[in-house]
């Protein structure tokens, strides 16, 4: 089997002395029945009303008897479920129409037995039954009785097994209430039932149309307990029980228009087959002995019997590893492979030997260097001011590179050998003229103030991505709000539709119908949706104020760290540059320009100027000035020296 097959469908018709011979007819082969109802004479003479219907099913038992009802419809889904193959057999039709009968049938007589076995007694006496003028014995519930069924070989060493279930469905019957006569309590009973079943026929329209994607299941509980069996893995038959009188021709009608529909749906019947953890593991034990066994055969056969399966203990464990670290010192040529567990643990113990080495590496440059991350932009910013790297990476110090402090390990540096000395090149001339700010920034920013303008950047591209996600994050969280309160007006128009037809309860619980579920159920995801994307968003937010204040700061670096190379390079005298090489007794940018400037004027080019200007006039106060110039230099080196001191403060 395996394929997609229709479920079986038959008719069985209650016997009865008023059988409606004019208006039922059944076709020669048993296996179709016509229909044919006379015309209202008094609609008028424009009468469409249809008065011919013909039904195709799979057999038609009249007058038939427990036993052949029992062959035609249940023992080939029987037989296949001892085979493997879900089973399932269900009794539809109005109430009084024999469902009952056919599926349990009468205890008086063993011939009047039904398609249930005598197992189902016990479970048979819970049942509720109420009488109504159509039936003194209607059932008030659907009864679905399920055997289970487990299949194993009678050898003790096979683990597959079949299981199977076969469900026996007698249906609660289908009722016009003013024909029952039905009142109070029976009254409210008949209104459920024939709501169920009406949620049934939905499902099996929903089956039998091929381009339907959901199957509402969900409607009530007859329909989510026969989920398997409807379009399930099962063999699925369907007894149709109709009355032959012509007083219930609609009712018969619409029992006939049911089997017709169920028809349609197809199931795709499998095997259900499981294996046997416990008898598995032994198998596999008893087979792995097996096979020891025979290795040891073959072992001793070829002189091997040294050789063993087993599980490496520690001591082979470092034998092992003794001979890999002599393979690698050259002091042992070849090592003896003897068995793949072995060869596996070799392998293993390469791994571990590397990673000792490199562990043993890293910690002897450790010792000898002070190595930095590359990606340590802040360290790496700090020795190059202090002059040990270059603004390419490269290490700077002594000829012969031995003895650093300080320095990053270049990537073609290897211990033990020397490092070749870094050429160093000289100052590019100063201009004269010094160039306008904005073309030296540009400069600034090629050169000297590449990192930090690297950096700038890559901030800012990290604060434009940030924004760029919360812009989407926001416009997708506008798009879920707007579903939301188009979902809400659906779903209360979904309850003022379900309030106005009236409600329907369980045993206290509403009962709604699969549109106003699915709704229920997109709201609630719409909800946790637009909770998770505004969490997102609130990261989002944090994180662009973080990349912001980096932003921030980057920039106020790079203009700061301008305006000092600008006044170094071209603002201060070249002959007070020496002062702000590595070494000097001033910072850069700890001094301000006015201040350095104001260093340069000579107090003896001030004396020159005073004699020039004054002594003409008065030349016996010489010595009064000199006194004077005497005093101001010291005046001069007291207040310059306080502000080195401040300076080296800061």
């Amino acid at each position: 089997m395996g394929t997609r097959k229709k479920v079986h469908a038959f008719v069985r018709v209650r016997p009865t002395d008023d059988f409606a011979h004019e208006m039922i007819r059944y076709g020669d082969d048993k296996r179709s029945i016509d229909i044919h109802l006379k015309k209202d004479i008094r609609r008028g003479v424009v009468n469409n009303q249809q008065t011919d219907w013909s039904f195709k099913l799979d057999g038609v038992l009249h007058d038939a008897s427990q036993d052949l009802v029992y062959e035609t419809v249940a023992k080939d889904v029987v037989s296949q479920a001892l085979d493997g193959y879900n089973g399932t057999i269900m009794c539809y039709g109005q109430t009084g129409a024999g469902k009952t009968y056919t599926m349990m049938g009468a205890t008086e007589n063993y011939k009047h037995r039904g398609i249930l076995p005598r197992a189902v007694q016990q479970g048979e006496t819970n049942r509720i039954i109420a009488s109504h003028t159509m039936n003194k014995n209607s059932s008030r519930s659907h009864c679905i009785f399920t055997i289970y069924i487990e299949a194993h070989s009678r050898t003790l060493s096979e683990e597959k097994y079949i299981t199977s279930k076969i469900n026996l469905v007698d249906l609660a019957g289908s009722e016009r209430l003013g024909k029952s006569g039905s009142k109070g309590q029976v009254l409210k009973e008949a209104t459920y039932i024939n709501k169920s079943l009406s949620f049934l026929e939905q499902a099996i329209i929903a089956l039998g149309d091929q381009k339907r994607d959901h199957i509402p299941f969900r409607q009530c509980k007859l329909t989510h307990a026969l989920k398997d069996s409807l379009g399930g893995n099962c063999n699925m038959v369907l007894v149709t029980n109709i009355y032959g009188e012509a007083a219930q021709l609609e009712e018969t009608l619409s029992s006939l228009r049911f089997a017709s529909r169920m028809k349609l749906v197809t199931t795709e019947p499998a095997i259900n087959e499981k294996y046997d953890a416990e008898r598995m593991v032994k198998n596999l034990e008893k087979e792995l002995a097996l096979l020891k066994q025979e290795l040891a055969i073959h072992d001793s056969l070829t002189n091997r019997t040294f050789v063993t399966y087993d599980p490496m203990d520690e001591i082979q464990i470092a034998e092992i590893n003794s001979q890999v670290r002599r393979y690698l010192e050259g002091t042992l040529d070849e090592i003896d492979i003897i068995s793949l567990r072995q060869i596996k643990e070799v392998f293993n113990q390469f791994r571990v030997v590397l990673s000792q080495q490199e562990q043993e590496v890293e910690s002897t440059l450790r010792r000898k260097y002070t190595l930095i991350d590359r990606n340590d932009f802040a360290a790496i910013s700090a020795i190059q001011k202090a002059g040990l790297v270059d603004v390419d990476g490269h290490l700077v110090g002594e000829p012969e590179g031995q003895n650093f402090g300080l320095g990053v390990t270049p990537f073609s540096t290897k211990p033990g050998k020397k490092a070749k000395s870094k050429k160093t090149f000289k100052e590019p001339l100063r201009p004269d003229t010094p160039p306008s700010k904005p073309v030296a920034f540009e400069e600034f920013k090629n050169e000297q103030g590449s990192e930090i303008n690297r950096i700038f950047k890559e901030n800012k591209s990290i604060l434009n991505e940030r924004r760029k996600r919360a812009s989407e994050t926001t416009q997708h969280i506008n798009a879920i709000k707007r579903e939301i309160d188009v979902t809400k007006e659906a779903l209360n128009f979904q309850k003022s539709l379900r309030e106005k037809q009236g409600k329907y309860e369980n045993k206290g619980l509403m009962i709604i119908d699969e549109e106003e579920f699915l709704l229920i159920l997109k709201l609630k995801d719409l909800k946790k949706q637009y909770r998770s994307e505004y969490q997102d968003l609130r990261d989002l937010r944090a994180e662009i104020q973080y990349c912001q204040h980096l932003v921030d700061q980057c920039r106020h670096r790079l203009l700061m760290e301008f305006d000092i190379w600008y006044n170094e390079s071209f603002v201060i005298p070249e002959d007070m540059q020496m002062a702000l090489k590595p070494g000097g007794s001033i910072r850069p940018g700890m001094v301000p320009v006015n201040r350095i400037v104001s260093l340069g004027e000579d107090d003896q080019d001030k004396f020159s100027q005073l004699q020039q200007r004054v002594l003409p006039e008065g030349p016996d106060s010489i010595s009064f000035y000199n006194a004077k110039v005497k005093i101001e230099q010291k005046h001069n080196y007291l207040k310059t020296m306080m502000g080195l001191q401040q300076a080296h403060r800061k």
